[in-house]
């Protein structure tokens, strides 16, 4: 059985995308969302956090890859995020990863990535 961990709407500002058409010299903004499964049972039961994926240390990792990692490809920078979820306890994780001001560029409503991982 698994259960599931949802953070929506991680923003961040990370230096990603294609080098040459200077996506890469400015930061600019992403916005991350996480579902991490996992069994839930034993945090439940014992009503400890220990038992558990903290929220605010999936937000901090996911910030942590945007922003101090480089990629050229969202893509990879999903993939990236993936990872780092899958650290902290998950047994598998869905991440996507919109990129607003190339939504805006192209004038269309979001520009994402999704990737699942077990």
């Amino acid at each position: 059985m698994s259960d599931t961990i949802v953070v929506r709407g991680i923003r961040a500002q990370g230096r990603h995308g294609l080098a040459a058409i200077g996506e890469r010299e400015h930061p600019q903004p992403f916005v991350v969302d996480v579902e991490l499964r996992r069994d839930l049972r034993p945090a439940a039961a014992a009503d400890d956090l220990a038992a558990t994926v903290d929220y605010v240390e999936i937000a901090k990792a996911v910030r942590s890859v945007v922003e101090d990692e480089s990629f050229e490809l969202v893509e990879a920078l999903a993939d990236g995020v993936a990872r780092r979820v899958l650290e902290l306890g998950a047994d598998s994780v869905r991440v996507k990863v919109a990129k607003p001001r190339s939504a805006a560029l192209v004038g269309v409503d979001e520009i994402a990535v999704v990737v699942e991982r077990p």
